[in-house]
């Protein structure tokens, strides 16, 4: 995985392509270049922009990936679901009764680490529909996104440095 200036140094492009990286299973520093392109100039609605777009798609990654273990999908990464869901049990139990309760509202919290992958995960599982899936966690990874970027410009202008 390149640093974050490495990704910065990219532009939008690394912004994206970090950010499906953290919206997926892997461990990637989307904030990090997000805030390093808006400090370096980028302007925020854009940065905001590509970073919601990359996770969102992420996102859907894991998604997929629940639909397709539901519908009995085999193989390595099938198997690596499976394992995944076998250790991850009593929290995605608790992801798809939360599903069951709230709804696709419960996804807004996708953004979480750790906890919005299984909320994710939970969804493909129980077969949620796409367009609930996809509003409700685009919100979500917007929000956060936005309150990074917010983050940024203040602290741009008290002169504070990242």
């Amino acid at each position: 995985m390149p640093d974050p200036s490495t990704l910065a140094e990219w532009g939008l492009p690394g912004l994206f392509l970090v950010a499906v990286m953290a919206g997926s299973v892997l461990p990637a520093p989307s904030e990090a270049v997000l805030a390093a392109l808006i400090y370096g100039g980028v302007h925020p609605a854009w940065a905001v922009g590509v970073a919601t777009g990359g996770n969102v798609l992420g996102a859907i990654t894991v998604y997929l990936l629940g639909r397709w273990v539901a519908r009995g999908g085999g193989g390595p990464v099938g198997r690596w679901v499976q394992r995944r869901r076998a250790h991850e049990g009593p929290r995605l139990e608790r992801a798809q009764a939360r599903l069951a309760t709230w709804g696709a509202p419960v996804l807004v919290l996708a953004w979480v680490p750790v906890v919005g992958d299984v909320f994710v995960l939970a969804a493909g599982l129980v077969g949620m529909r796409w367009g609930p899936f996809v509003a409700f966690v685009s919100l979500g990874k917007a929000l956060r996104y936005l309150f990074v970027a917010l983050s940024v410009i203040a602290a741009s202008q008290t002169g504070i440095s990242p």
